[in-house]
């Protein structure tokens, strides 16, 4: 069996509930204890997301002080991202629709770096061109969910480089080569950009509390890939006089095959990509859906199927909204009244609709993306 590796870079080896919890341990996170949930419940007036319910984001960092500035009438804000590797898939859209809730619910102001220069440096053949290519259609897949353009902030690392990299030299200047050596597992073989990379990746959790002056927790939702770049800030900010950064941390959305690995832009049959038509859904979910049913159908009307590792129910059920009617399926489905292939329809109607709608958006949300973009002066002495 391959061993695990779980890196901002690279992802490989068995993702399952034991793999999951040896990083919980390596990483030094905390679990969401239901004792949080109750208070976030409350907050969000008994409407808990479901991949809170379902313990999809399942680990955090500091998300208790988050919620105490809350409750005791302080502000926050959000800061989340997207490395523009390729077109999108439906496990990329996992943290952004929690951080549209987060957003919704606590009714904060989110920044939304688009990393392309770190796509430029690692690990990648296309030129500054095509990533700038990409990165414009990914703004456009994010944006489309329904962000508030009145507190949704996206920066761009190459556009925005005088901000970022002003506060990137304090990250770079109380960090050491041996942390990023250690963290990150770079060799005297790659390049200087990897080196300095993590500093730019840093500066959003601080940059409105450096811009309006005012000392502002920030709380970053990612999936647990992206924990070292933040076990780095949270060591590293206190130096610089501000907090350190919360997160809450989430699972990978599995690959079309099962719960060995998470979907892939670099493999077409691992992933429901946005781009993805009707039939491509239908094809996909037939064809390489990971399924929790039996092997004939008088086993499955007999025995029922196991929905908690079919991948079509999955995602099914991170897609309806409706609670009760995901209960309804699930049951149907581990009763054995509702069959594989239905199981399979049903969740293919149900990503379809999802996908038309967020064209419908996309398309919207062109003739407006000037309003969306990141403009520091709109934080210089604002109270927050």
């Amino acid at each position: 069996m391959e061993e695990l590796k779980v890196t901002p870079w690279e992802v490989s080896g068995e993702l399952n509930e034991a793999s999951y919890s040896k990083l919980v341990k390596k990483f030094g996170v905390e679990l969401i204890t239901s004792k949080l949930l109750e208070r976030i419940e409350k907050i969000a007036k008994g409407k808990l997301h479901p991949f809170l319910s379902k313990k999809i984001f399942f680990a955090h960092r500091d998300l208790n002080l988050i919620l105490d500035d809350y409750e005791n009438g302080k502000s926050f804000y959000l800061d989340t991202g997207r490395g523009p590797s390729g077109k999108m898939h439906i496990g990329h859209l996992l943290p952004f629709t929690f951080t549209k809730w987060l957003q919704d619910t606590f009714d904060v102001h989110l920044l939304i770096q688009i990393t392309d220069d770190e796509k430029y440096l690692i690990k990648s053949t296309r030129t500054k061109k095509e990533i700038e290519h990409v990165a414009e259609e990914n703004i456009l897949d994010i944006l489309s969910l329904g962000f508030d353009p009145k507190k949704t902030h996206i920066i761009k690392d190459y556009d925005n480089a005088k901000e970022l990299y002003y506060y990137a030299t304090d990250v770079a200047k109380h960090t050491t080569m041996s942390t990023i050596k250690a963290v990150f597992g770079v060799t005297d073989s790659d390049n200087i950009g990897k080196v300095f990379f993590p500093s730019m990746q840093i500066v959003p959790s601080f940059l409105l509390s450096a811009i309006s002056g005012k000392n502002l927790r920030c709380l970053i939702p990612y999936a647990i890939d992206q924990d070292p770049y933040f076990r780095i800030s949270r060591d590293v900010l206190p130096k610089l006089g501000y907090y350190k950064p919360s997160s809450i941390i989430s699972k990978f959305l599995p690959a079309l095959q099962g719960n060995s690995g998470k979907m892939s832009s670099s493999v077409e049959e691992s992933a429901i990509f946005l781009d993805d038509s009707e039939q491509t859904v239908k094809k996909k979910l037939m064809k390489y859906a990971f399924s929790g049913g039996r092997d004939t159908l008088e086993e499955q009307r007999k025995y029922g199927a196991n929905p908690d590792i079919d991948f079509s129910f999955n995602v099914y059920s991170f897609i309806e909204n409706d609670e009760r009617k995901v209960q309804s399926v699930y049951d149907d489905y581990k009763s054995g009244k509702l069959l594989s292939g239905e199981m399979k329809a049903l969740a293919a109607d149900s990503i379809n609709l999802f996908l038309n709608q967020l064209r419908q958006n996309r398309e919207k949300v062109k003739n407006h993306l000037s309003e969306y973009m990141f403009n520091p002066n709109d934080f210089v002495g604002h109270r927050m």
